[in-house]
């Protein structure tokens, strides 16, 4: 008949400790029982399961928030030391009448090639920060944004724009296009 009594009941424990050595009631040969070396640590699957359930929480909500968090919190910005003139291409990379964006430390800035005189300005909108482009059927630089229209040299002709575009300075010096901080 099948006993109805807790695993580890008081007449339980009893009946294993006080086991004979060659009988199956948990006792190992030499009359040592099989727990007496593990005395004070808690085996209970309840309570393993328990923590193996905590210990994959735990991973899964530090893989869900490390992202998140560095998504919140931006790295900090390198500090790149502005130069007052970088060559930024080859002066064949725009001809006559066009004109072409360029990278100068932080600033986007637009040559112009009109009719073989170069002008470079801010390639930002005063208005709302759009890019600028070359017009070269109207030769005036366009912001496709609102409508405004400068001159190649940066001054306003029309549109909503407050202020003009910023100067800057450009040359060739044999086959490389320069600009310059004006």
């Amino acid at each position: 008949m099948a006993q109805n009594s807790n695993f580890k009941s008081p007449e339980r424990l009893d009946a294993l400790e006080g086991g004979a050595a060659g009988q199956s009631s948990g006792s190992v040969a030499g009359g040592k029982a099989r727990g007496g070396s593990l005395d004070g640590v808690d085996f209970e699957r309840r309570s393993f399961l328990g923590k193996a359930v905590v210990g994959v929480g735990a991973v899964v909500a530090a893989s869900t928030l490390y992202p998140v968090v560095n998504y919140i919190i931006p790295p900090p910005e390198k500090e790149v030391k502005e130069k007052d003139e970088i060559v930024v291409g080859k002066a064949s990379e725009v001809p006559p009448d066009s004109g072409k964006i360029y990278q100068f430390n932080k600033d986007k800035v637009i040559v112009v090639n009109n009719g073989g005189t170069l002008t470079a300005v801010s390639a930002v909108c005063t208005h709302l920060g759009c890019l600028v482009q070359w017009k070269s059927d109207e030769k005036n630089i366009y912001c496709a944004c609102h409508g405004a229209r400068y001159t190649d040299d940066g001054q306003i002709i029309s549109g909503p724009q407050p202020l003009p575009l910023a100067p800057f300075g450009v040359r060739v010096d044999g086959d490389d296009l320069i600009i310059s901080k004006a």
